[in-house]
């Protein structure tokens, strides 16, 4: 629609280039007549031009982006191979959700390692446990024989310490298989590998998988799959966007109204111009020796990561307030240099009138010439004349 209005302008433009002052004049005071159905098609609304107390605002061109605090820098923890990429950017991503997979020569050394060395322990371990059992049979049947006064007490004390020993042993053999487990998945967890598979399989599972650590938006991908990466290279970007900066830059001369904590609103472009409300949270003390301009930030609820990093907004700041004769700024047309608006004058007739404006906000703006107090002003459907009007002049 915005792109719609703009082309139409132009066309307006195209229309008007050559004109001297006085037809200048006239065209810009030119009449429209239209038919009772073309004013319905076109939902005209007017109203009397009288006085209101409107807000008054400074404007700022502005965009939005990831607060500082809030961005998350993603790094390899290993030199390695990218094999997989699970996620692209603005995907809203949880606690635990697989970012990306490296594949990892020093990974399969490590596990390689510790797959020799289990395994080594677990054929020990099955030799003790085979030597354990029999030990356990012995000792059964020599205590049955002693109870029995067939064997000699020295047999079955010699059944029972062989038992104690061979029990003794696996029970040493357990706790040194669990304390390798233990130090190599550490070992690994420190480039975020794991063990838990090459115990289930007798494998090298040589992979890195690397998780979302917190709630967030990904903004920025620096890899893709089958890209070789160094270890501490950055991979990604991601974000709590619940609450994002409006960033934007300020004139010298409004710098008087721009304080911490102050109510901000505005506009998003690429979201048809929807409302926010947020506050001022930061001012810069420094002037920007070339722009000559100061950084201002508000805070701006996000809950539902519907505004993203990098759209444009326009940021307005109150003021005061002024008591003038105003209309709907949507009612007030832009042509070059100059604005107008359209009056009703008669049934169905409405002529367009250059203004002089003033004050404003994105509601209201103030009327200085060009329209009287009391006339009826076309506040709802403007646009629509607009396009009448060039309608008119393409056929005269």
């Amino acid at each position: 629609m915005k792109f719609l209005k703009l082309f139409i302008i132009f066309c307006i433009a195209l229309t008007l280039t050559g004109c001297g002052t006085k037809q200048d004049e006239q065209q810009h005071n030119k009449r429209l007549v239209l038919t009772e159905a073309q004013e319905k098609n076109a939902k005209i609304q007017t109203a009397p031009l009288s006085m209101m107390d409107i807000e008054l605002q400074i404007t700022i061109p502005a965009q939005f982006k990831a607060r500082n605090q809030s961005i998350e820098r993603i790094y390899s923890p290993i030199d390695g191979k990218i094999t997989n990429v699970f996620v692209e950017p603005g995907t809203v991503l949880k606690i635990g959700q697989p970012i990306v997979q490296i594949k990892s020569d020093e990974i399969s050394q490590i596990q390689l390692e510790f797959l020799e060395k289990i395994l080594d322990i677990d054929a020990n371990t099955n030799e003790l446990r085979a030597q354990y059992n029999l030990s356990l049979q012995n000792y059964n049947r020599e205590r049955t024989l002693y109870n029995e006064k067939i064997s000699s007490r020295a047999d079955y004390e010699a059944a029972n310490a062989q038992l104690r020993k061979d029990k003794a042993n696996l029970d040493a053999l357990n706790i040194k298989r669990n304390s390798l487990i233990n130090v190599y998945r550490q070992r690994l967890a420190v480039y975020g590998g794991s063990i838990d598979n090459v115990l289930k399989t007798r494998q090298i599972y040589p992979y890195v998988t690397i998780k979302a650590t917190k709630n967030g938006v990904l903004l920025e991908r620096k890899v893709n799959p089958g890209e070789i990466v160094e270890k501490n290279r950055e991979l990604f970007n991601l974000a709590d966007l619940k609450t994002i900066w409006l960033v934007g830059y300020a004139f010298e001369k409004d710098s008087p109204y721009l304080h911490l904590g102050e109510a901000v609103t505005g506009t998003i472009e690429e979201r048809n111009g929807a409302s926010i409300n947020g506050v001022l949270s930061y001012v810069s003390p420094i002037l920007d020796s070339t722009t000559k301009t100061l950084e201002v930030r508000a805070d701006i609820p996000n809950k539902d990561f519907k505004i993203k990093p990098n759209m444009y907004a326009e940021m307005f700041v109150n003021t005061g307030i002024a008591h003038v004769l105003a209309i709907p700024t949507d009612a007030v047309e832009k042509f070059g240099d100059y604005n107008f608006a359209y009056v009703k004058v008669a049934p169905h007739t409405y002529e367009e009138r250059r203004v002089e404006t003033g004050k404003k906000n994105d509601l209201y703006t103030e009327i200085i010439s060009g329209v009287k107090a009391g006339e009826e002003v076309v506040t709802r459907g403007s646009f629509e004349l607009l396009g009448e009007s060039i309608k008119k002049q393409e056929a005269e």
